[in-house]
């Protein structure tokens, strides 16, 4: 997830995009984990600017 939220951060690949960059073949996989991890999807993540 480190790597994904650097990806969201920095870049502007699509989140299906840094879903398979780390690992995920199923972006609506990768979107729960991310929410399950961090309690906001990844989307909204990138929208609030976070780094951490």
């Amino acid at each position: 997830m480190v790597e994904a939220r650097r990806l969201l951060a920095e870049t502007d690949l699509t989140v299906e995009t840094v879903g398979a960059r780390v690992g995920y073949r199923d972006p609506g996989y990768f979107a729960r984990r991310f929410r399950r991890a961090h309690g906001t999807a990844p989307l909204e993540w990138r929208r609030a600017g976070r780094t951490r």
